[in-house]
């Protein structure tokens, strides 16, 4: 009984930090957040990871060739609602061990805009998507006004996976 509960636990750690990336997470990335738990091995992950999909807390996506989890509504307003009840999960040490990793993480895969002045009302964004220490993409565009300038930073923040999926798909398509 006392294993169930910890392998429901670490369960719920899956999902907590699928919650705080912000964004949908590799198997390595998962990893890498739980690399600080010394009871959670690789194996036991996958398992987990398996676990939550069967019962619909968390789905996969194929993106770029790589598999991606993200939680699902109903993982999210389950893990809401087991966190506090749950004991044995002690929240503020996952509070801070997702923040210590959530850096090496975050590192990992970047998506940022610089906007460049050029002269007065002339600007010129760098918008790129970097994984690890290769750069997938870097588009330069030029902007008219700060306005523009801020808004093409903004869109690629928020569409950048989706624009580089769409070139991508332009770029390398054959007709």
């Amino acid at each position: 009984m006392a294993k169930d509960i910890e392998i429901f636990d670490n369960r719920l750690i899956i999902l907590y930090i699928l919650q705080n990336a912000k964004r949908p997470l590799t198997l390595n990335q998962i990893v890498t957040f739980c690399e600080e738990f010394d009871d959670i091995t690789y194996i036991d992950i996958c398992m987990y990871i398996d676990s939550l999909k069967k019962s619909n807390y968390i789905y996969e996506k194929i993106e770029n060739e790589n598999i991606l989890y993200a939680p699902t509504e109903t993982g999210l307003n389950t893990l809401n609602e087991l966190l506090e009840l749950i004991p044995g999960v002690d929240l503020y040490n996952i509070k801070k061990l997702v923040n210590k990793n959530y850096v090496e993480v975050n590192t990992e895969y970047s998506i940022n805009t610089n906007i460049i002045p050029i002269k007065a009302d002339e600007y010129k964004v760098s918008c790129f998507i970097k994984d690890g220490n290769d750069e997938m993409i870097n588009i330069t565009m030029y902007a008219g006004t700060k306005e523009q300038a801020r808004n093409i930073s903004n869109n690629w923040s928020e569409n950048a996976e989706e624009i580089y999926t769409k070139l991508l798909e332009l770029m390398t398509n054959n007709k």
